[in-house]
């Protein structure tokens, strides 16, 4: 536990310093560190599986995304929706190589998912700070690891129901209760303390957050039940060691990966 909560503030420190001194770059070069970290772990574990991705194009799409996105986000969008196409297009050029044999099935299919589970998820990140303000990014990621913070205190304290015994037999449907809670209660916070700056959206009211967090609590639990069946599939118990306490970088990013589209599709229509 404690190892768990020394991460977790480090790691809430490295984020906020790299928005406050760099704003939406330093954003962009975050969440570009912990995709590339969290693909990396899920092509490992592909391999475990029998797969054979391609480590380098996975890596090269995933910048191009989120330095795509970036330049998206800062009005040059010309430039930032060609770089992840030129990637892109090397696709019918690596189906050459092996046309008639597995190379789609083996290599390129778990490619193609891995990056448009994981860079291509998380990128949508990149694009809140130009239209919903600096730290509308920053709340959703505050109320989707907090949904896993309720989740873990409340189920660990009264949690009694299965959730998915057979994907994560530790989650509860009182933990999941909890973490909803908790994220809608985040949430509310954020819009509460940022009201009419410039940081958040200018009609993001504190009752609206309530429901936006909560359905950012519910999309940050279903994504780790899809992570925890993929390492189950793959017969891991954490997809890697690299942060005390809390496993590996996809351990960290996956509450992310429905949460990060789902709050943009969200917020478009609340705003």
């Amino acid at each position: 536990m404690a190892a768990r909560i020394f991460s977790t503030i480090s790691l809430w420190a490295v984020a906020i310093a790299a928005v406050v001194f760099a704003g939406a770059f330093g954003l962009a070069v975050l969440v570009w560190a912990l995709a590339a970290g969290a693909l990396a772990e899920a092509l490992a574990a592909c391999r475990k599986m029998g797969f054979s991705p391609m480590s380098g194009i996975c890596q090269a799409a995933c910048a191009a995304i989120i330095l795509g996105g970036w330049c998206a986000a800062e009005k040059y969008g010309e430039i930032g929706m060609s770089i992840p196409l030129i990637v892109c297009a090397a696709v019918p050029v690596l189906l050459l190589k092996d046309p008639f044999g597995n190379f789609w099935s083996k290599s390129l299919l778990p490619s193609l998912l891995a990056i448009l589970a994981i860079p291509f998820a998380l990128q949508w990140l990149v694009f809140m700070p130009q239209k919903f303000g600096l730290m509308f990014p920053i709340m959703v990621l505050a109320a989707a690891k907090f949904s896993d913070v309720g989740a873990f205190v409340i189920g660990k304290g009264f949690g009694r129901r299965k959730l998915a015994p057979e994907t994560s037999p530790n989650k509860t449907w009182e933990g999941a209760i909890g973490g909803i809670f908790s994220a809608a209660a985040v949430a509310a916070a954020f819009a509460w303390g940022f009201h009419g700056t410039q940081l958040m959206p200018k009609n993001f009211l504190p009752t609206d957050a309530i429901v936006f967090g909560a359905a950012i609590g519910a999309c940050a639990i279903a994504s780790d039940l899809l992570e925890s069946a993929f390492k189950r599939r793959a017969r891991v118990k954490d997809s890697g060691k690299i942060i005390p306490g809390i496993g590996g970088i996809l351990d960290l990013a996956d509450s992310l990966l429905l949460s990060a589209p789902a709050a943009v599709a969200m917020a478009a229509v609340m705003n």
